[in-house]
């Protein structure tokens, strides 16, 4: 009896773990990550003066609008080559034209594309393997962390032009 008893409760400690970790449910916990990481960029498009969109504080880089057409046209990109797995026809925006407001739709809409697919996305769905980025195979949650990391870099780079105008950026917190 008191073997079943032990069996019975190694069982039930045992397999809640194992049961949870193949239910994770990425898409559901990334999903708030992603709404708050669109906040956090939308925050620094912001903070930048319009007549500072142009800023660069180099010649050979892009200018403080273009990171901002820049992160719009890599999710949208990313997003259709790595998840979707389908061609992108896109093409990364001229950022010296647009008005800071058209630049700051362009980032609200591509992020609300990605976070709308995302919803969509199983376990399943994300377990499995997209394109290739190089020579290196990602399943699809790490394509969508590679493209986190993708505009966390490029944030990263707008607000030290910020810094650079010597303009606060907004507070840093996760994203």
């Amino acid at each position: 009896m008191k073997n079943i008893v032990l069996i019975a409760v190694l069982f039930t400690t045992f397999s809640g773990p194992c049961y949870a970790q193949e239910n994770f449910d990425f898409t559901r916990n990334q999903l708030e990550v992603w709404k708050l990481a669109k906040e956090r960029k939308l925050d620094v498009a912001r903070q930048m003066p319009e007549e500072r969109y142009n800023y660069k504080p180099v010649k050979d880089v892009k200018s403080f609008g273009q990171q901002m057409t820049h992160m719009s046209n890599s999710l949208l990109s990313m997003y259709t080559r790595f998840i979707l797995e389908e061609n992108y026809g896109g093409r990364e925006k001229d950022a010296a034209p647009m008005t800071k407001a058209e630049i700051i739709t362009e980032l609200e809409g591509a992020f609300q594309t990605i976070i709308e697919g995302m919803a969509n996305l199983s376990d399943a769905d994300v377990k499995t393997t997209g394109k290739k980025h190089g020579a290196f195979p990602l399943s699809k949650w790490q394509s969508l962390l590679f493209m986190r990391d993708h505009i966390t870099n490029h944030r990263a780079k707008a607000v030290l032009y910020l810094r650079l105008n010597h303009i606060a950026p907004p507070s840093y917190g996760f994203n």
